[in-house]
């Protein structure tokens, strides 16, 4: 039986968007708890307008506002996917294509189950590079005030007691003298940078609309291609064991990875496969698929395993994006401490006593 308000409802006309449903993304984490919160409705069957409405008075901010809309829309008779449409940009794309698969699929809670591990990585991740970064950062805080007061309270009396001994004029005594008298200028400089920076930062991400994506911010990162490919091959496998045609199949997938690259490699497979050609045939004009998985889809055509094939390519990707995340976490950050750190340690100490060691060697000299 299907209950009032459950994400197979029919669509109820057209989605009405309503005013601020395109504005400024959720956050990764509350994205989290929203995907969190569907699953377990969808899972318990619990009437989707009456949960998410219970979300939203738990909630607070952006993911209140949403999740309060999604429960309008759902209690006025349009579907789930209807009611996310209707969010625009403050839902992902590739979620939207996730639930039209899961829906398609009968599979919903495992596909949202998979999402909700993906965004808790991410979000873990990212929480480990700001962690990070806090030694660092404090370290260039300490030794900036501490080279700013260098050459304010320490220059001057070595620049006198140059003169006073009339010593010579070094490079670094010269670059120091530079320093104080423009210290005014580039003492302030540096800071208000960085400010500025962080508040345009903030801003950008808070209050800038644009189309979110889960692993919006860090697909530089080793790992984020494979973790895609992944995500490819997962949401394939469900369609195609469920018996989705194999065309809207490769768009779906495609979708679900909320990268460009990975969805005109679905789409263009889909034409192949609509004009009439095999899926083996397919893969071979696509070279932006990577020839293990080209080789593992039409090995599974060929022998009528096409879903098993499939299964081992997720897995085969997503261990590669683990381990390389992996690395990541072990390598990076404590190789930022010592880059960043030991830098501006040495820089500092060389500020400090290369030109005390020069005005020795002068005086020394003198007294010769």
């Amino acid at each position: 039986m299907t209950l009032p308000g459950s994400p197979v409802d029919p669509v109820g006309g057209n989605a009405t968007t309503r005013s601020g449903s395109t504005g400024r993304p959720l956050s990764l984490e509350d994205f989290v708890v929203l995907n969190d919160e569907i699953r377990a409705f969808v899972r318990a069957e619990i009437p989707l307008d009456v949960g998410l409405r219970g979300t939203a008075s738990r909630a607070d901010g952006r993911l209140r506002e949403v999740a309060e809309r999604i429960s309008d829309h759902v209690s006025q008779g349009q579907s789930l996917q209807a009611a996310i449409a209707a969010e625009g940009n403050a839902i992902p794309a590739e979620y939207r294509a996730i639930l039209t698969a899961g829906l398609k699929s009968g599979r919903l809670s495992d596909l949202l189950s998979s999402m909700s591990e993906l965004g808790q990585s991410v979000a873990d991740l990212r929480r480990q590079l700001r962690l990070s970064l806090i030694y660092p950062a404090t370290v260039f805080v300490l030794a900036y005030i501490l080279f700013t007061g260098f050459v304010v309270f320490v220059v001057p009396h070595l620049l006198r007691t140059q003169t006073v001994f009339r010593t010579e004029e070094t490079f670094v005594t010269r670059r120091l003298s530079t320093l104080l008298e423009t210290v005014g200028i580039w003492a302030p400089i540096i800071p208000c940078v960085l400010i500025v920076g962080g508040i345009l930062m903030f801003l950008k991400r808070h209050f800038m609309s644009r189309e979110p994506h889960v692993l919006d911010g860090i697909r530089w990162l080793p790992g984020a291609r494979d973790a895609a490919l992944s995500r490819f091959a997962r949401v394939m496998t469900v369609l195609v064991d469920h018996d989705v045609p194999l065309p809207e199949a490769c768009r779906l997938s495609g979708e679900a990875t909320g990268r460009e690259s990975l969805r005109q490699v679905g789409d263009h497979l889909a034409q192949h496969i609509e004009a009439g050609q095999s899926l083996e045939a397919a893969v071979k004009q696509e070279p932006q698929l990577p020839a293990f998985l080209g080789w593992l889809m039409s090995v599974g055509e060929q022998q009528g395993a096409l879903p098993a094939s499939l299964k081992q390519a997720t897995d085969v990707y997503e261990q590669r994006a683990l381990a390389k995340l992996d690395w990541f976490r072990r390598i990076v950050p404590p190789t930022i401490v010592l880059l960043v750190g030991g830098t501006i340690t040495l820089i500092y100490a060389l500020s400090l006593f290369l030109p005390m060691t020069q005005l020795l060697e002068s005086l020394s000299g003198v007294s010769r």
